[in-house]
């Protein structure tokens, strides 16, 4: 099968080139007059052969190849080398991505001042467990201490209160996380499943969804919480180690990994299935997953992100269908002694603020960190865009930038994200310090040197290219 046949240009630049492909029409360095052809062609129109009959792209394509002009004789220094190459592998999409379409400078801005500012001397902001901006400019904050939902305005005052602690309806026992459906729909879930929660923006419990953990048992269910993400339908992911009925996976021991928590020995983790449990309480095949992966959701439709290894994001369908796969050619950068003299600095001030303990020794004794993930945090805009998180060269000792990608896995650019970093900010984006993006504007939770907790709110230049 040909699969996706074409190349192109993406936008406004000329370097990000789709490639088809098939053996006669490859691009290339060795044939860079053949991705300036189809570039000028794809202007014109995109064939996607699965659906439509296979002659009819080559109908489409000769056109494009008449119009060429004749490859000169010397193209060196000629043609740019392509930014992007995607090709089908078993009616999966593979996008490589070798570099960002917009160079710095030429990619969406952040102002340097947030807009938004959210400062609550009464705690209500104690580990922030959810963090949205609603349709009306408000922003919705989910506390997994007070156990409530507190709706602030842009001003910082205190709108409205949502939920409190308690086993009733529209009560909360250990709340661990929240979605915001637009425009006016919260759902916040419990840790171990035993509810999901509902409401709209005014506070009123629309509905409630609890879950029998010996239904959980009978689908695979071994872990205490074996809760992977919860997704805008109202079914949710969870990991099992055997096999579901129906996986294409046989076996998920190529994501065993293991883990060494604060310099202690380290304990192995196996790779574990993904299922998918859906309001009927049935349960789906949902591929592979690895402890310590990065997961999110979003877009329209809803797309789920992995990454499972590496740099490599999986993206699948809410049916669990694997759609795309989205690489990038490039690596990290080397972890320097500044950098980790510095993160082992941020450690140590982040942990004192948090009140957390240390294992068996100082952040001082924990292994040299040898190589930076790839891949820090994921997270989806409401635009359908997926942000990774990533250690820059700067050596300030925390992941302080972010690869945007389209919802076609296409590698747009990179932002600095946080605004003038700070050790506080080792944790942003993660459990308890969450970030949302919207499409003109980035929340996050940032802390002082004290670990008291404040929303800032950051306007996106999305024009600014």
């Amino acid at each position: 099968m040909l699969g996706r046949l074409g190349l192109a240009a993406r936008g406004q630049n000329p370097r990000g080139i789709r490639a088809a492909m098939h053996p006669l029409w490859t691009a290339s360095p060795t044939r860079p007059h053949c991705s300036v052809c189809f570039t000028k062609c794809r202007v014109l129109f995109t064939v996607h052969v699965l659906k439509a009959p296979l002659f009819v792209a080559f109908l489409g394509v000769a056109p494009c190849m008449l119009a060429c002009d004749p490859a000169p004789a010397d193209e060196s220094g000629d043609v740019e080398e392509p930014t992007v190459t995607v090709w089908d592998s078993a009616g999966i999409e593979i996008v490589e991505n070798h570099a960002p379409e917009h160079a710095p400078g030429e990619f969406w801005t952040f102002d340097t001042v947030p807009e938004i500012v959210v400062n609550d001397d009464s705690a209500r902001l104690d580990r922030t467990a959810g963090l949205a901006r609603l349709a009306d400019g408000r922003v919705a904050t989910l506390s997994f201490t007070n156990k409530q939902v507190f709706i602030f305005e842009p001003s910082g005052e205190l709108s409205r209160t949502i939920g409190r602690a308690g086993e009733g309806p529209g009560e909360f026992g250990i709340p661990e996380g929240m979605h915001y459906l637009p425009p006016d729909t919260l759902v916040v879930w419990e840790r171990f499943l035993t509810a999901i929660h509902y409401f709209d923006t005014a506070g009123t419990l629309l509905k409630e969804r609890s879950v029998d953990y010996a239904t959980l048992m009978e689908h695979g269910a071994t872990y205490e919480n074996p809760l992977r993400l919860v997704l805008p339908d109202g079914s949710f992911l969870m990991g099992i180690q055997a096999k579901p009925d129906g996986a294409q996976e046989e076996d998920c021991s190529h994501l065993s990994t293991t883990v060494s928590f604060e310099g202690q020995d380290p304990v192995p983790l196996p790779g574990e299935h993904l299922v998918r449990i859906d309001t009927a309480d049935a349960a789906h095949p949902f591929g592979c997953f690895r402890a310590g992966s990065r997961i999110a959701v979003g877009g329209d439709p809803p797309s789920v992100y992995i990454s499972n290894r590496g740099d490599e994001v999986h993206q699948r369908s809410l049916d669990g269908t694997l759609v795309r796969i989205i690489r990038r050619s490039t690596e990290p950068p080397p972890v320097t002694d500044k950098a980790w003299n510095a993160e082992l600095e941020n450690w140590e001030q982040a942990q004192e603020a948090r009140s957390m303990g240390r294992g068996t020794g100082t952040s001082r004794e924990r292994p040299r960190r040898v190589a930076y993930p790839a891949i820090e945090a994921l997270i989806v805009d409401t635009e359908g865009n997926l942000w990774t998180k990533e250690w820059s060269a700067s050596e300030s000792g925390i992941p302080d930038q972010w690869s945007v990608f389209d919802p076609e896995g296409v590698w747009l650019g990179v932002l600095p994200v946080p605004p003038k970093p700070q050790p506080m900010d080792l944790f942003l984006c993660t459990l308890f310090d969450p970030c949302w993006v919207g499409k003109d504007f980035l929340l996050m939770i940032r802390r002082d040197e004290l670990g008291v907790e404040r929303v800032e709110g950051y306007r996106i230049r999305r024009d600014s290219r």
